[in-house]
């Protein structure tokens, strides 16, 4: 006997609406408040946490396709909040770091985000949380292992 596909009880589908609700309520502080978009500020933390990368790498990192990472980074350059270097390796390429102004911008946004996830979190115990990230872990090393499934024809 199969058992029937449920979507509320479907794993990808559950994972991804409950992204979308983390995604859109965190964003409210950085887009409200200071008026970056979700893709910008992907961007921003990403160079925070890595200092100086090409864009290829940020959008590695953020599994953001490059489309994404060019107007983010376009849209943080025009303000001041990226500095572009010329890459030694690859004449084509830029090396982008956060400008002074990025990164204060930066420190002004990381405890609120931090406090957010911290409230996110509260329900869960200290068991509870390290479990969630492991189990996370487990689940996106597994993905890496799993054969690509090629569609029909």
């Amino acid at each position: 006997m199969s058992k029937s596909l449920s979507l509320a009880g479907f794993l990808p589908y559950r994972c991804n609406s409950l992204a979308q609700k983390i995604s859109f309520s965190l964003s409210r502080i950085y887009v409200d408040r200071f008026g970056i978009t979700v893709p910008e500020w992907r961007v921003l933390v990403t160079l925070a946490e890595y200092g100086e990368l090409q864009s290829r790498r940020i959008g590695e990192l953020t599994s953001m396709d490059k489309v994404r990472v060019s107007r983010a980074v376009s849209g943080l350059s025009a303000r001041g909040l990226l500095q572009r270097r010329p890459c030694d390796r690859d004449s084509r390429a830029s090396l982008l770091c956060l400008s002074d102004t990025g990164a204060e911008l930066y420190q002004r946004i990381e405890p609120e985000v931090l406090a957010w996830e911290e409230a996110l979190l509260q329900p869960l115990s200290t068991t509870e949380r390290e479990s969630l990230f492991v189990l996370i872990d487990k689940l996106d090393l597994r993905l890496a292992t799993m054969p690509a499934v090629e569609p029909p024809p």
